[in-house]
């Protein structure tokens, strides 16, 4: 019985609706955000974000070479990741 007590308190008040959940207030609507973005969030400048693609495709192309020559030296499955990891450490020639 206590369960069943239990079990309709959880439905009911999920079933009610809550304006603490609300994301925006419904009293003063020319506060919310207008981005969607979070307050706490910050966008990097242009270059910085540039320098990261940058760095990103250069990484991006070394693990496809270095999985196109696992694959070319029939490494395993399983042995991949370590051969990929290792593939990647070392300086390129």
């Amino acid at each position: 019985m206590k369960c069943a007590w239990l079990i309709a308190a959880v439905a009911l008040t999920f079933a009610v609706p809550s304006q603490g959940f609300a994301q925006t207030s419904s009293r003063d609507p020319d506060t919310a955000p207008v981005t969607g973005m979070k307050p706490d969030r910050v966008t990097a400048p242009r270059w910085l974000r540039e320098g990261m693609a940058k760095r990103e495709a250069v990484q991006r192309q070394r693990r496809a070479e270095c999985r196109a020559k696992a694959k070319a030296e029939k490494v395993p499955l399983w042995k991949r990741p370590a051969y990929l990891k290792r593939c990647r450490a070392e300086p390129r020639s």
